[in-house]
């Protein structure tokens, strides 16, 4: 143990004699890690605030398909799927899609009258009533007691904005208008009696893919969708974004390892007098290796921290400017929303095992070839 602390020290004394080096080292260290970092807590981040926000996805989700294309769904349908064995409940969901012209872009239209977040008012509850996104809200200027106008078929309905929801669900609501499934339709141009689709509750999940083919045979044209294959698909797009993200970095990390692969094999000529006297007062090839393995894993230590807290504050303080967007997908509506933590140990494992381990082992091979000079001809400068 007081060999290593002994060793540990003079590996400090040898940082603070080649500072410069050390500093540009670390830095350029901390820079990568910090790159690759923020990719990884970003898309951990936003892979968690997806789990929270998907415990009441329905087990199963039917969709009518005309010409490969999503169509309105009747409404008594369900009524005959309730019937089928393992079915728990049944809710036809009215939603869709209306392109803002006062926002340039497209917002959702969901009539639903079930809780969720709000930061100000309440739920529709009487027809002619909405509660809006917080980015819709701000972009609008819309408060609660306003008034609304949507152009839907030659005709302007007017809404009331009864509620607008908190930010604590913007990645889901923002850009959300909620009204009641009669207005909702009123809004989107449905027909009384018609669906998006169908919300299938189910008693036991084991039962999802039989009753798929039975669904399929009720309803033509139908589309089931089973809630743990989309979780899936979900989780796949998140690993790709990610991935990609990371993949971008790649030249960051290679021209970084070129140019510690540069600065650790170039000994100068005072490193390699250093290391000809400490051959020559005692020291062994594998004191000189171990020096040198110590001075690179402070620098990897303090430089991985760096980088680690860089990429915490980019993420969860500044909220991911730029990387965000890439993620997320947003343009005119995007979520005004704060970040909980979270990261995989086993992946920020994998990324310090894939920069320091590499960082560490080209700083042996310059050591043991000065090592093995003789110490006479190390003290003269020799190679």
């Amino acid at each position: 143990m007081k060999r290593q602390l002994a060793l540990i020290d003079f590996a400090l004394g040898g940082l603070r004699r080649r500072l410069g080096k050390s500093l540009a080292l670390t830095v350029g260290l901390a820079f990568v890690i910090a790159l690759f970092g923020a990719a990884l807590l970003l898309t951990d981040a936003l892979r968690a605030e997806y789990a929270r926000g998907t415990g009441g996805m329905p087990d199963l989700t039917v969709q009518r398909l005309v010409a490969g294309r999503p169509a309105l769904i009747d409404v008594s349908v369900s009524e005959e799927i309730a019937a089928l064995p393992a079915v728990r409940r049944v809710t036809p969901r009215v939603w869709g899609y209306y392109f803002f012209v006062a926002l340039e872009a497209n917002v959702t239209v969901v009539g639903a009258t079930e809780a969720h977040v709000l930061e100000d008012g309440r739920l529709p509850t009487e027809d002619g009533e909405v509660t809006v996104g917080a980015s819709i809200a701000d972009l609008l200027g819309l408060r609660v007691g306003d008034e609304i106008g949507i152009p839907v078929q030659g005709e302007v309905q007017f809404s009331e904005v009864v509620g607008v929801f908190g930010e604590d669900a913007a990645i889901r609501t923002a850009d959300l208008i909620v009204a009641t499934p009669t207005h909702a339709r009123r809004l989107l141009g449905m027909p009384e009696g018609s669906a998006t689709d169908l919300a299938i509750d189910l008693t036991t999940q084991d039962e999802a893919s039989v009753l798929t083919e039975r669904i399929g045979a009720l309803v033509p044209g139908a589309r089931v969708l089973d809630a743990r294959l989309l979780e899936r698909t979900y989780e796949l797009t998140f690993d790709t974004r990610g991935g990609l993200l990371a993949l971008l970095f790649l030249p960051a990390l290679a021209a970084f390892l070129l140019l510690a692969w540069e600065r650790l094999t170039g000994l100068g000529r005072d490193e390699r007098r250093e290391i000809g006297v400490l051959k020559a007062v005692g020291w062994g090839t594998g004191d000189v290796l171990a020096a040198r393995m110590w001075e690179s894993a402070i620098v990897a230590v303090f430089g991985a921290t760096l980088g680690g807290v860089l990429a915490y504050v980019y993420v969860f303080w500044l909220d991911a400017p730029g990387l965000l967007d890439a993620l997320l997908g947003w343009s005119a509506l995007r979520p005004p929303m704060r970040l909980v933590p979270s990261f995989d140990p086993v992946q920020a494992f994998a990324l310090l095992a894939s920069v320091v381990i590499p960082f560490v082992a080209i700083s042996v091979v310059p050591a043991w070839r000065a090592s093995m000079i003789d110490p006479d001809q190390a003290l003269r400068g020799g190679e």
